[in-house]
């Protein structure tokens, strides 16, 4: 009886830290690190360094401006300490030199700096003028972009890329990508240039319009629903090891 009793506390017990467990991946605690930095003039942003979670965009009449902060989820956010609030936001910083907004995000270790005890994940957010130029160069990034830009250039070795806009040209290079552009117009001038190892790339174009396009791949879906015009432009050129392709 006494064993079973025993039993029964260890898996009442373990229940319960499973519990635990799984309410405190609702708790974050943030931690702003640098802004908002005021971006009116800023024509360029830069950002490099460690893995982080991006969005900017160009839309709405709210204030152009930057955020740059880190946010803790689980255990490490119940333990809020200098020394966890150091570990999440490591050296990260951001600063305006002219028509430029430079964004580096420091070193840390794993993946999107997560780690067991406190998820930590770096975040930038910005609204920029229409027509900006955005160069993205990390190890590891989940972004976010909506608007219009003169340029993108991407440069993630893992990179989640998501464009809603218009963008007169686009550069994304890694090594595992997944990009999802939508182009909400066309003004036959763009020129969109996807290379990785291992791609998934899927092109919206919400107005039909003639593109053309060059599928260079050891291994390769491609499922497009428009045909291939040569001289026309969107022109849109992939090269990859393995690349699964979608254009409609």
């Amino acid at each position: 009886m006494r064993k079973r009793t025993i039993l029964l506390s260890i898996l009442g017990g373990l229940v319960g830290l499973a519990i635990l467990d799984g309410s405190v991946q609702v708790i974050q605690a943030s931690d702003r690190i640098s802004g908002p930095i005021d971006l009116s003039g800023v024509t360029r942003l830069e950002v490099t360094g460690a893995a982080s979670d991006i969005s900017i965009s160009t839309r709405g009449d709210g204030a152009t401006e930057a955020v740059l902060s880190g946010t803790r989820r689980g255990w490490g956010a119940i333990w809020r300490s200098g020394w966890f609030a150091g570990d999440c936001t490591g050296q990260a910083q951001m600063s305006r030199d002219g028509d430029t907004l430079r964004v580096d995000m420091g070193e840390r270790g794993g993946f999107f700096g997560w780690n067991d005890w406190d998820d930590c994940t770096l975040t930038l957010t910005a609204r920029l003028a229409p027509e900006a130029s955005v160069s993205i160069r990390q190890n590891a990034a989940r972004m976010r972009l909506s608007g219009d830009f003169a340029e993108i250039r991407i440069d993630s070795d893992a990179g989640d890329f998501a464009f809603t806009g218009h963008a007169t040209t686009v550069l994304v290079a890694g090594a595992a990508l997944r990009a999802n552009l939508a182009f909400e117009r066309v003004m036959n001038t763009e020129e969109i240039r996807i290379s990785g190892k291992m791609l998934d790339a899927t092109l919206r174009f919400l107005v039909p319009t003639p593109v053309s396009y060059g599928i260079e791949a050891v291994a390769s879906y491609v499922d497009s629903a428009l045909p291939n015009t040569p001289g026309a432009k969107p022109d849109i050129r992939i090269k990859g090891e393995m690349a699964r392709v979608r254009i409609e």
